[in-house]
């Protein structure tokens, strides 16, 4: 621990009236303990500068300061003994007789006045003058829209340490050359544009001002490279209208998908697709987003991939969910799958582009099965114990003895919903028919 400091007054001005041409001579004063005014004792040594009040916490290398120790007795008399001076680490300032001398190292160290077994101490701040700035990554290459954190590393010229000493605490100022192409934040982080065009370069430059140390500004500056397009955050699958609409559908016929990949900003990004199905033979689909639906029913999800397009070579994908019923075909009485309690559903399709009503019909089977037509594009129909919403038709009589038309009919597959609805006993056997002019 560093001596606690002596009081500075009244030495800081009684020195440059009363004393200053004794104290520059402090250095070759006898080591006698008698001299002075009053008693020889010395009770405390004070240390002032020259001129008074001159900072000492923020010399920069090379700077000079003149410090003296001043021994008083219990009075606060001046004692003419002489002083010893010493630097608690040479790195930062070494004192040569009076005078301080502000080597090139940064950091604080603590002069000590030292006379008739009294010290006294104050702080030293030397600041740390920038000489080079490292840059980190080396190289940056970047995809549109992609972003790199820099790392930028200020070091002294200590000859003390190899290379320098690491200088902290300092402001860097980062800049770019061309804001078209990639812009930089005030902690390093570069963005290159989304219009960035490709093998386009910008330098950034970090730099360190140092005119607070008197230096001239060092800096380190870093080319970026554009090679690439974003990388795809999101994949939208979209299909065609009526007949062809992603959802529920029949079990022949084909859809055409489209997949478009995004950046996180939400600017389109021109990348190859993969596509698969979950569900052949009833649902497959070819390398251009064709879905072909050949017979059988069930769920079918069509995915669309960008492959290794994400952050870090991720795929990024998403699904197109389809819901594959048997087709009701004009006058042909099909079968309801349907077999059990309250709640069982089974549903077909009616495809019905361009003509202008239809009916549908059950009869037959055992138990109570209600139906329903749901038409194209609603999604968000519910059935409860018979009721339910969003639907354009619902029959409910006792039995499978059910009527639902004429329907006036737009163009699109409709969903055809029988619906288990008494408690007690199974329903199975229930006819569906389809007639239209």
């Amino acid at each position: 621990m560093m001596p606690k400091h002596s009081s500075r007054a009244p030495w800081g001005r009684r020195l440059t009236a009363m004393f200053a041409v004794s104290l520059l001579t402090l250095g070759a004063c006898s080591d006698s303990d008698s001299g002075g005014v009053g008693p020889s004792k010395i009770t405390a040594v004070q240390i002032v500068t020259l001129p008074n009040n001159q900072t000492t916490t923020n010399l920069t290398p090379g700077d000079r300061r003149r410090i003296f120790g001043v021994p008083v007795n219990v009075d606060g008399n001046f004692i003419d003994k002489a002083v010893i001076y010493a630097s608690s680490n040479a790195a930062i300032f070494t004192i040569s007789n009076d005078t301080i001398i502000a080597q090139v190292g940064g950091g604080t160290a603590y002069l000590l006045a030292t006379a008739g077994g009294k010290t006294d101490s104050i702080a030293i701040g030397v600041r740390f003058r920038v000489a080079t700035i490292t840059l980190a990554p080396a190289t940056v290459t970047l995809r549109r829209e992609g972003t790199q954190q820099l790392t930028a590393t200020a070091k002294d010229a200590n000859p003390a340490v190899v290379g320098g000493a690491t200088v902290t605490g300092r402001t860097i100022a980062w800049t770019t050359s061309d804001a078209a192409v990639a812009t930089v934040s005030a902690t390093g982080l570069v963005s290159a544009t989304a219009a960035a065009a490709d093998a386009s370069t910008a330098t950034i430059t970090a730099t360190a001002a140092n005119t607070a140390d008197g230096g001239v500004a060092t800096l380190s500056t870093r080319l970026v490279t554009i090679s690439g397009d974003a990388v795809v955050s999101t994949v939208t699958i979209t299909g065609g209208t009526g007949s062809n609409a992603i959802g529920f559908r029949g079990n022949v016929g084909t859809v055409q998908l489209t997949a478009t990949a995004r950046s996180g900003l939400g600017n389109v990004i021109v990348t190859p697709i993969t596509w698969t199905t979950n569900a052949a033979p009833i649902g497959t689909v070819n390398s251009t987003g064709l879905a072909t639906f050949a017979g059988g029913s069930g769920s079918v999800t069509v995915t669309g991939t960008a492959l290794g397009a994400g952050n870090a070579g991720a795929n990024v994908g998403s699904g197109a969910a389809f819901e594959v019923a048997p087709t009701l075909v004009n006058g042909a009485t099909q079968t309801s799958g349907m077999a059990g309690g309250a709640g069982v559903s089974y549903a077909f399709s009616a495809d019905r582009v361009g003509a202008a009503n239809f009916s549908v019909v059950s009869s037959g089977g055992t138990g109570d099965g209600d139906l329903y037509v749901i038409a194209p594009g609603v999604a968000n129909w519910t059935t409860t114990d018979g009721g339910g919403s969003n639907f354009v038709c619902r029959s409910w009589n006792s039995g499978n003895g059910e009527n639902c038309g004429p329907i006036v009919a737009v163009n699109g597959w409709y969903r055809v919903r029988t619906y288990a609805w008494t408690p007690a006993g199974a329903v199975a056997g229930m006819n569906i028919t389809l007639t239209h002019p």
